[in-house]
C-alpha cells in the first residue's frame, strides 16, 4: 500500500470522525446536570446540540468569572450525552468593610440568606482581615458561634466580642498562641459565680488574666 493511498485512508476517517462528532445525531447533548450550586442558572447548554460543540473549557470559564463562585468544571459523557457543571460556591464566613468574605478574603454578592449570622471583622487591610478569619474559625464551635465581632490591633493582637447568654462581652485574647491554655483560662473564670456580671475579660496573659 503506497503512501497517497494511505494518507487517502486517513483523510476519509478523519472526514468521518469529523461528521460524525461534529453534525451527526449521533453525539449530542442529551440533559445538562449542574451540581454543587443551591441557586438556579443558566449553563448555556441545550439539549440536542452536538456534543463537540459543547466547550467545556470556556463555560466553565464562564462560571469563573462569576465572584460567587470558587471553582467550576464542565465534562461531557460520550456514551450517555450528559453534560454535568460541577461548581463549588464560596463560603461565606464573614463581614469585612461591609462585603461579605470567604476564608481567603475574596468578598463576593451573596446568592442567598446565610445560615447563621457572619461574624464582623475589623481590621486595618484585607491581610489582617484573613487573619482574623484564619484566627476564629480555628475556634472550638461553643466560642466561634457566640462570635459577633473579631477586631485586629495593629500588633496583631485579636480582641473578640461575644453573646454570652445574650449579655456582651469582650475578650482580649492578644495573638495566635497559647489557644489553649487562654480557652482553659476563658472558661474557668466565666465558671466563676463573681464573674456572672463581668464585661471584659483579658487573657492576653494566660497566666495573669484580668476580669473587669
Amino acid at each position: 500500500m503506497n503512501r497517497r493511498l494511505i494518507a487517502l485512508i486517513s483523510a476519509v476517517v478523519l472526514a468521518g470522525a469529523t461528521y460524525v462528532l461534529g453534525y451527526s445525531s449521533l453525539f449530542t447533548v442529551s440533559g445538562v446536570e449542574v451540581v454543587g450550586s443551591k441557586n438556579p442558572i443558566n449553563p448555556g447548554i441545550t439539549v440536542g446540540q452536538k456534543l463537540a460543540r459543547v466547550e467545556t473549557r470556556a463555560i466553565a470559564a464562564k462560571f469563573e468569572r462569576l465572584d460567587w463562585v470558587a471553582s467550576a468544571t464542565v465534562s461531557r459523557n460520550w456514551i450517555n450525552g450528559k453534560v454535568v457543571i460541577e461548581l463549588t460556591e464560596r463560603t461565606p464566613v464573614a463581614i469585612f468593610n461591609n462585603q461579605v468574605i470567604d476564608s481567603s478574603g475574596k468578598s463576593f454578592e451573596l446568592r442567598s440568606a446565610p445560615t447563621k449570622p457572619l461574624v464582623s471583622i475589623q481590621a486595618g487591610d484585607m491581610e489582617a482581615a484573613v487573619s482574623a478569619v484564619e484566627f476564629f474559625t480555628s475556634l472550638p464551635e461553643e466560642l466561634k458561634s457566640a462570635l459577633t465581632v473579631v477586631k485586629v490591633r495593629s500588633t496583631g493582637a485579636f480582641v473578640l466580642e461575644i453573646n454570652n447568654a445574650g449579655k456582651n462581652l469582650e475578650i482580649r485574647w492578644g495573638t495566635n498562641s497559647d489557644n489553649e491554655l487562654k480557652l482553659k483560662v476563658y472558661k474557668a473564670l466565666l465558671a466563676l459565680p463573681e464573674n456572672s456580671e463581668i464585661k471584659r475579660v483579658d487573657v492576653s496573659a494566660p497566666h495573669a488574666p484580668i476580669v473587669k
